[in-house]
């Protein structure tokens, strides 16, 4: 559900720290890539039903997130540290605490769990009633962006080309 995180993501991000010197870009990044980065390893490493391996656990948000730490300094580790925290979102998002196998890899080993399988398939198309909660967040996390891209007025003059440059949200 790649609206879903986005806007959950961006919601609890701003409800929590709000407008501050946040770079959403990365926040948003954040929230997409564990399945971006276990997106591209099933096309090469792993194979199985889940569809969440390396990226769904907490071991690769914390590299993530120590890497950020350890390889930036100043306001580039600030804007930065927006990629942890939407990753750690995505996992949120996901409910992975669900598939402990995953979320703690590899504390129990180095098998994945093999359900919640990840929701994204052609099956999504062919068969949309089947899918019902997943299309839920997805109009949820829709409605939600929609929310900012409105309340901080980002279709007016150059609000959303410097939203895009610098990732804040001015009020």
């Amino acid at each position: 559900m790649i609206l879903w995180h986005l806007g959950i993501a961006a919601l609890v991000v701003y409800v929590t720290l709000g407008r501050r010197r946040i770079d959403y870009r990365f926040v948003l990044l954040g929230a997409v890539a564990p399945d971006a980065v276990d997106g591209l390893l099933g096309l090469w490493v792993f194979d199985g039903p889940a569809g969440r391996w390396i990226g769904h656990s907490l071991v690769a948000v914390i590299a993530i997130a120590v890497a950020v730490i350890v390889g930036t300094s100043g306001a580039r580790r600030l804007a930065l540290f927006g990629l942890p925290v939407g990753w750690l979102l995505h996992l949120v998002g996901d409910g992975m605490w669900a598939a402990p196998l995953t979320f703690f890899w590899p504390a129990f080993g180095v098998a994945f769990a093999t359900a919640p399988a990840e929701p994204y398939s052609v099956d999504l198309f062919t068969h949309p009633l089947s899918h019902l909660s997943t299309w839920g967040g997805e109009v949820a996390g829709a409605a939600l962006l929609a929310w900012f891209y409105v309340a901080f007025r980002l279709g007016e003059g150059d609000r959303l080309r410097l939203f895009l440059r610098d990732g804040y949200l001015r009020p």
